[in-house]
């Protein structure tokens, strides 16, 4: 038996929080029905994402502009269709269950939701026009919507009664629900031709009543309240049922208005994915749940009734939580209001989106264009494979299967599938700390991390600046002394919040940062109040959550284990500093929630518009194809984005042999100074044209391009989310696991030795150079004596010799100060590089870049030369050995050195060519002296 048909067997329906028009056309949903699913939900949300994530409705949007309707008409004839369609595939459910189950529920707008005749009226209309018998109409428990129920029910009309949080609310639905039995006999009415669900709302309540319960230290009881309060309405429900007034209503046929559990989906990542499922299972009740949680049950989930068990423990923690100080009835009563007005703002949001896609579709604009020059032909073979295969359905279904036979760090990596939403349920939690921050009269804030835990707070810092009145937020993921004295100099402590950010709480350049500004800040303010200018942002369990516990961090935010750095842009690691500067996270994260709709199993990347699938498939066939050099071209504000998204690239496909290499930030050339392994992107803002000329040529002389267009930097909520699925179906097309990184300790442990040699002899081991010239030591795999020979020998004469010794790309890894004075000399060195050996060129800070294409370069084909740049140290910065102890056993010098030279050991081990240049005087001078020496031996 189908383990949904198991469920139904203990009493309970599961309902589907979902719907779209290709989920319904397509034969999704239908597929789920032969599942035993028993009847779907919607809400203003869901249709926001469909609509304006999707071309799904563009053709009927076409065709209704041309009526002279408005935005709110088009809109109403949108949904309407989908619930006539989805209604229509429920009816045999209805039929077969002698309809108990088989509904779809639609909700009247919420702008009418404190006017309880225009609700009345509203609801009407609505399920006239709808005509399906197995339609419900949404009413919320408000006290204005109470008489609705009544009216509705006694009308004959269907009702699932919304936004239930309390005991007492609940009590009140369900005597509105008996007096519409009531009324409706009264006018002769048929009782067993109309049926009702109470929707009582269930993850909110354990979210708004864990803050209170953080406030005062008490997380044993944090994400018990919600299903403790349900069982006990649930009791009540059963004590209903059981009057005399009851059962005379149940011999003329009424049916009983079953508790519905809403809001299922698990909020805190903390949290088992199927808690208020397994938690919830009871007869007479039905479970609404959001797509990832249904497969999450599907997959996990567990078939016993739990919905009587263990009442007294139930009643024993709310009087507990009343004993604490937490008014559970307030909140459940605050609940209700802020979801009345979260629905109010979904429906604007869903009118603006329609509103958006009629300009949209007047204007012909296209957001996502695809070119590809020779390669269509294969790429429409692989998307028919990736069709087939349900690869984009299998992806949210959470199948490890696709990459790799074991689900070892894949199955606890998927996290970033519901980042959007978790982060918006997190958000108010997040601005409250802001604006906490903002009022202790905080001016700066410095993010001290590596990797995916800096490189999306950079995009924000650089993309959106700092807003009036937030902090000014800089990264340091640097570890040369040069680059962490700056901010001694620039940072009062007095003024500044240090956000230490690392998911596994223990990467040695995020404490060895955070040991020396804790010390710093003890010296300034004092012992007492050194631990308020600290916030850590980690995994729960990891070694930062345990050193910000005894230093007395001012807050510590525990992210969603289930996420690897790459993919964490949407999670607490970028969205937390985001808020810092005043970005206005709700709407971000909206805009990345509309590319989670635009990603969906259900918009078919063949027959639909699913960017990320298609932009994945063509990253990962191509690479197939020999064009594994993707080259991004950016709007110069959009820039930093390409750091980011450089990380994701090189480090979830750079390994087994293989490798996709992301090339960002080099000079735009012209055709004839690039080979023909790239694949060309073009992000750019609106109005913003550029890059367009030399694009185009590009474009022309052959080469395969997607060009995406952004409205606004806000855009870049979705854009991180696109990036993220296009990358996880190219591991699928290149038969790359995207979510480990196994060469990326490599560099690391050698770092360890080298620093453990240190520790021992006082003194970093290091090879002898092959060779010394103006300042500069020169180290290199080849016995070269000279530049000379070097450069012919490693690179090559021309670009033809460069491919002749198996060479495809260079990469500069800079493990000197980050400036824009340096930024600049490396692009030139870079540019001349790439315009004498028609290659891709890559720069990198070190160590910064170890976080980011290490994994690539040690785990790709081993086709790049690799030149380290390396200076002195000429101000070093001692490391101490523990937060608040002025022992010392290291110093940033001797750190950065020791990971430059265990990188340089790891590449050689993987077989890598390696040049490695020491530099001895002034950083600029030294690297104009290389530059100008490796011009005048290739020019």
């Amino acid at each position: 038996m189908l383990k949904l048909n198991q469920l139904a067997s203990l009493g309970q329906s599961i309902w589907y929080d979902y719907i779209r028009r290709q989920f319904i056309t397509g034969g999704e949903l239908q597929s789920l029905i032969d599942k035993g699913l028993r009847g779907v939900t919607s809400n203003p949300s869901i249709f926001e994402k469909a609509i304006a994530g999707s071309s799904d409705y563009d053709e009927d949007i076409k065709n209704l502009i041309s009526q002279n309707l408005s935005v709110e008409e088009i809109y109403e004839k949108l949904v309407i269709k989908d619930i006539q369609l989805a209604a229509s595939l429920m009816l045999p459910v209805y039929y077969k269950t002698d309809s108990l189950d088989g509904y779809v529920s639609f909700e009247v707008s919420p702008k009418l939701a404190h006017d309880t005749q225009a609700t009345i009226d509203e609801a009407k209309r609505l399920y006239k026009l709808i005509d399906r018998k197995n339609v419900m109409i949404k009413v919320p428990a408000t006290q204005e919507g109470l008489p609705t129920i009544t009216e509705l029910i006694g009308s004959g009309i269907n009702v699932n009664v919304t936004l239930i949080f309390s005991i007492e609310n609940y009590k009140q639905v369900a005597e509105a629900y008996i007096q519409g039995l009531e009324l409706l006999s009264a006018r002769g009415g048929k009782l067993s031709a109309v049926s009702s669900v109470a929707s009582f709302f269930i993850s909110r309540i354990d979210s708004a009543v864990d803050k209170e319960l953080d406030k005062i230290g008490q997380e044993e009881l944090k994400g018990k309240t919600a299903i403790a309060n349900a069982k006990l309405a649930y009791k009540v429900f059963e004590k209903i049922y059981h009057t005399e007034r009851w059962k005379s209503l149940l011999k003329r046929g009424a049916k009983v208005q079953r508790l519905l559990w809403a809001s299922t989906g698990v909020k805190n990542p903390l949290f088992p994915d199927t808690l208020y499922v397994d938690g919830l299972i009871g007869k007479q009740t039905v479970n609404t749940v959001p797509p990832i949680t249904f497969n999450d049950f599907l997959n996990h989930g567990s078939l016993i009734v739990t919905i009587d068990e263990n009442i007294e423990e139930a009643v024993e923690l709310l009087n507990k939580i009343r004993e604490l100080g937490i008014d559970v009835n307030a909140i459940t009563e605050k609940l209700q209001l802020e979801g009345l007005e979260l629905f109010s703002i979904s429906f604007r949001n869903l009118i603006e989106a329609i509103r958006s896609k009629i300009e949209k579709i007047k204007e012909q604009s296209q957001s996502f264009r695809v070119i590809l020059n020779g390669y269509q032909s294969a790429i429409d073979n692989s998307m028919m494979e990736l069709k087939m295969q349900r690869v984009i359905e299998r992806i949210w279904e959470k199948d490890y299967t696709l990459w790799a036979d074991r689900p070892t760090e894949i199955s606890n990596r998927l996290g970033w599938l519901k980042s959007p939403d978790v982060s918006l349920v997190m958000s108010d939690d997040i601005l409250d700390f802001v604006e906490a921050v903002n009022k202790d009269g905080y001016k700066n804030a410095l993010l001290l991390g590596m990797g995916g835990s800096s490189l999306a707070p950079e995009v924000f810092a650089k993309t959106f600046g700092t807003k009036a009145g937030y902090l000014n937020l800089e990264i340091l993921d640097s570890t040369h002394p040069e680059a962490v004295f700056e901010y001694v100099e620039r940072f009062d402590p007095k003024e500044t919040l240090y956000i230490v950010s690392t998911k596994s709480g223990g990467t040695g350049e995020t404490f060895s940062f955070m040991k020396f500004f804790y010390n710093l800040t003890l010296k300034r303010v004092g012992k007492e109040k050194v631990g308020e200018h600290f916030i850590a942002i980690t995994d729960p369990g990891s070694g930062l959550e345990s050193t910000a516990k005894q230093l007395n961090f001012r807050k510590i935010f525990l992210n969603d284990p289930n996420i690897g750095g790459r993919y964490s842009a949407l999670s607490l690691f970028g969205i937390v500093p985001a808020a810092i500067i005043g970005v206005d996270i709700k709407k971000l994260l909206n805009n990345a929630a509309i590319m989670v709709g635009n990603s969906e199993g259900a918009n078919c990347p063949v027959h639909g518009d699913n960017t990320p699938a298609k932009l994945g498939l063509i990253m990962g066939e191509l690479a197939n194809q020999e064009r594994d050099k993707i080259t991004f071209i950016t709007s110069q504000k959009l820039s930093f984005f390409g750091n980011w998204v450089e990380q994701l690239i090189a480090e979830s496909t750079g390994k087994s042999g293989k490798g996709i290499l992301p090339v960002v930030g080099q000079e735009i050339l012209s055709p004839e100074n690039y080979s023909n392994d790239r694949f060309f992107v073009n992000i750019k803002l609106k109005n913003d044209d550029s890059n367009d000329a030399a694009f185009e040529k590009l474009v022309n002389a052959g080469h395969p391009v997607v060009s995406i267009l952004l409205d606004d930097v806000y855009d870049l909520g979705g854009e991180f989310f696109r990036w993220e699925m296009a990358t996880a179906v190219a591991g699928w097309r290149t038969m790359i696991q995207p979510f480990d990184q196994p060469n990326v300790e490599s560099a690391k442990i050698l770092a360890r030795e080298m620093l453990a040699q240190y520790s021992n002899e006082g003194k970093l081991s290091q090879p002898n150079p092959n060779f010394v010239s103006d300042c500069i030591k020169v180290y290199s795999t080849d016995y070269s004596k000279d530049f000379k020979s070097l450069i012919q020998n490693q690179l090559g004469v021309d670009a033809d010799d460069f491919r002749k010794k198996g060479n495809q790309y260079i990469a500069i890894h800079a493990y000197i100060k980050p400036t824009t004075d340096n930024d600049k000399m490396l692009h030139s060195l870079r540019t001349l590089l790439q315009e004498k050996y028609k290659s891709a060129v890559t720069v990198g800070y070190g160590p910064r870049f170890l976080h980011s294409t290490g994994q690539l370069h040690k785990g790709d084909a081993g086709k790049g030369v690799f030149i380290q740049i390396i200076s002195s140290v000429k101000k070093d910065l001692q490391i101490p050995d523990e937060a608040g102890s002025d022992d010392s056993k290291m110093s940033f010098g001797t750190l950065i050195k020791a990971q430059a030279f265990g990188d340089r050991k790891a590449l050689k081990n993987a077989g890598r060519k390696v040049i490695t240049f020491l530099l001895e005087s002034d950083d600029l001078k030294s690297i104009n002296k290389l530059t100008e020496k490796i011009e005048e031996i290739i020019d």
